[in-house]
């Protein structure tokens, strides 16, 4: 059985107009929103560029910072349940299990995967698309199998291993989609201005977010299900359930 991009695509698209999809939805729109206003609040209202006072700049910072630790959050708890046959509810034991750990990873890796990506496209564009792609389901390794950020490139490598051509042309297909809706929204943004803009462009955006975690997450289970059959002790628990 080959790997199905609009396989993932469908699914993924089915992932994000279920409830519990709708709720992300709800959740990243919101974070992302407070960040705006906290970006705002830390420049100079004059201008909109000049850094306001120190103590103010410090203060933003920080619940900027914070704001950002959430979504991380959020975005693991988010894989967990994409990568489960939950569609309505946000079981429990997906928001709490391990969740200070796995933020942690996912903000270290996401660091040190940036880093690799950028030093293979310094020898070529290729290089580092390679590296993108190969190391890319890591997060959902961490998320979802409660592995370290190292066990989750070396998981990611072998997980996509004779599959990232295929995996290149959905991580495409997936790009498209979001520069369409956001250009799509962009244009109503225009007209609306002010505080209905900026609420149209950050719901838009957080759909866009919910839809890439979620094709995401299902690209990962359908590349489970194409592994080879392993040894019941050898794995704690099935990918988005609790181990």
């Amino acid at each position: 059985m080959a790997f199905s991009i609009i396989d993932v695509m469908s699914d993924g698209f089915s992932r994000t107009t279920e409830r519990n999809g709708l709720g992300f939805i709800a959740v990243f729109a919101v974070l992302a929103l407070l960040n705006a206003l906290v970006t705002a609040i830390g420049f100079d209202p004059a201008t909109g560029t000049v850094p306001a006072s120190g103590a103010i700049a410090l203060v933003a910072g920080l619940v900027s910072l914070v704001i950002g630790i959430v979504t991380i959050a959020a975005v693991i708890v988010a894989l967990r349940t994409f990568a489960s046959a939950e569609t309505e509810a946000i079981p429990r034991e997906f928001r709490r299990r391990r969740i200070g750990v796995a933020t942690l990873n996912v903000f270290v890796g996401t660091i040190v995967y940036v880093l690799l990506v950028a030093i293979g496209s310094v020898f070529l564009l290729i290089p580092g698309l390679f590296v993108l792609v190969s190391l890319y389901y890591w997060s959902v390794f961490v998320a979802v199998d409660d592995q370290h950020f190292f066990e989750g490139f070396r998981s990611s490598w072998s997980l996509t291993s004779g599959r990232r051509l295929r995996l290149f042309g959905l991580g495409v297909a997936v790009l498209f989609v979001g520069i369409v809706v956001n250009g799509a929204a962009g244009i109503p943004a225009i007209f609306l201005g002010g505080v209905a803009s900026l609420v149209l462009t950050q719901l838009v955006a957080a759909v866009v977010t919910v839809y890439t975690l979620a094709t995401t997450a299902r690209a990962y289970d359908q590349l489970r299900s194409l592994e080879p059959p392993v040894d019941a002790d050898a794995r704690p628990g099935s990918a988005g359930m609790p181990a």
